[in-house]
């Protein structure tokens, strides 16, 4: 009687493979940051809504709200006073505690600023503050209006702009 002749791999053809698997998963995996587009897009999605929050807060609350990069964080301020309340009618009014003494606390945190996630870091333009007033209108802190957009870009692997446009605060 013949036996069939058995198929299947040797042992030492095995080993090879699992020895070549084992070089391309420390070569290429680490290349594989799988997260790293996830957390541009996101962060980029929170300085939008932070902006538009800011912007939103100033004509609910009928007062500025100052938004500005400080380092790499975003950090939201509103004034104590009315803007309707000073003798000039650009912002900001100053109230006896100063200009803007207030945080303007962030909906679901105890915080008034965000911070990047990852390798993600957040670039302003030259103006890296912005105000906005009672109407939800953008100014700087070097003039009474705002002659330009503002403009955020959230840099990672690639360059988010968020822009803040001059006449009606539209973030987009």
């Amino acid at each position: 009687m013949i036996l069939p002749k058995q198929r299947g791999f040797t042992m030492i053809e095995l080993i090879v493979v699992m020895v070549m698997i084992g070089i391309l998963a420390v070569v290429v995996l680490p290349r594989f940051d799988l997260l790293r587009g996830f957390d541009e897009i996101g962060y980029r999605d929170q300085v939008k809504a932070t902006l538009e929050y800011a912007r939103k807060s100033a004509v609910a609350q009928r007062r500025s709200v100052r938004v500005q990069v400080s380092g790499n964080d975003l950090v939201l301020d509103i004034d104590s006073c009315h803007p309707e309340g000073t003798a000039t009618s650009t912002p900001p009014c100053t109230s006896l505690l100063g200009t803007y003494p207030r945080v303007l606390t962030l909906p679901g945190s105890s915080a008034n600023r965000i911070s990047p996630r990852g390798s993600t870091t957040l670039l302003g333009t030259s103006t890296v503050s912005v105000v906005f007033d009672a109407l939800g209108r953008p100014w700087t802190a070097a003039s009474t209006t705002v002659s330009s957009a503002a403009t955020f870009t959230v840099h990672g692997d690639a360059d988010y702009l968020i822009t803040v446009e001059a006449e009606t605060g539209y973030v987009h």
